[in-house]
């Protein structure tokens, strides 16, 4: 008798610094990795649906290699964004250009180092349609263009003098990703904790090629 396999969402994680959590196949250990227009981690996890924090994540690795990461813990870090707990230690893992090791498990208390964004691929495909330059084009009601964002530490997108926390607008991010090539859609964008939604319209550009996820 077959069995249904219950729905799962798949997850890839971004760092406080817009790296991306990933895995080193030569050392076989986490690492992390600067974030690449097109392409997926090395490293993700599958979590049940519907989504629900806390859980308990099992990070798989693209290249299969034998190291087991320690249980974690994943909890939630209002907004949309997680830690990961370490029960059998007391710590959380982190992820910084400092340090011998670039992620490890060693992080006393949760801060900045230690927060990660969730990512899906729809996400990251719309972040990624963003930051290329001469992808989309995003247009206020008063036809005023933003320029090509930069990524910028703790999550957020910089679009001259304005920033765009990207844990805000993880709607607007899939809706990006599923823009077909040549079409237009109108996407509210959240550029603070207590403003109100700003709506924009946005054209994706019709490509010669492309290689954005």
């Amino acid at each position: 008798m077959m069995t249904e396999t219950p729905p799962t969402l798949r997850l890839w994680f971004m760092d406080w610094f817009g790296w991306m959590l990933d895995h080193n196949s030569v050392r076989d250990a986490l690492d992390r990795t600067p974030f690449q227009e097109g392409r997926l981690p090395g490293l993700s996890t599958a979590v049940p649906l519907p989504f629900q924090l806390p859980c308990r994540p099992v990070l798989e690795k693209r290249i299969s290699m034998p190291r087991p990461f320690p249980e974690m813990e994943m909890q939630e870090f209002l907004p949309n964004r997680v830690v990961f707990f370490i029960p059998r230690t007391g710590t959380y893992l982190r992820s910084s250009p400092l340090g011998p090791e670039p992620v490890d498990f060693l992080a006393p208390e949760p801060g900045g180092w230690e927060i990660f964004f969730p990512m899906t691929v729809e996400m990251l495909r719309g972040l990624s349609l963003i930051l290329k330059p001469n992808t989309v084009k995003l247009q206020d009601d008063a036809g005023h263009d933003l320029p090509t964002p930069t990524l910028q530490q703790g999550f957020m997108l910089q679009f001259g003098d304005r920033h765009l926390p990207l844990f805000l607008n993880t709607a607007a991010l899939i809706q990006i990703g599923q823009i077909m090539p040549g079409a237009t859609a109108k996407i509210a964008l959240t550029w603070d904790t207590n403003a109100q939604p700003i709506h924009f319209n946005v054209s994706r550009e019709t490509p010669a090629s492309s290689a954005i996820i």
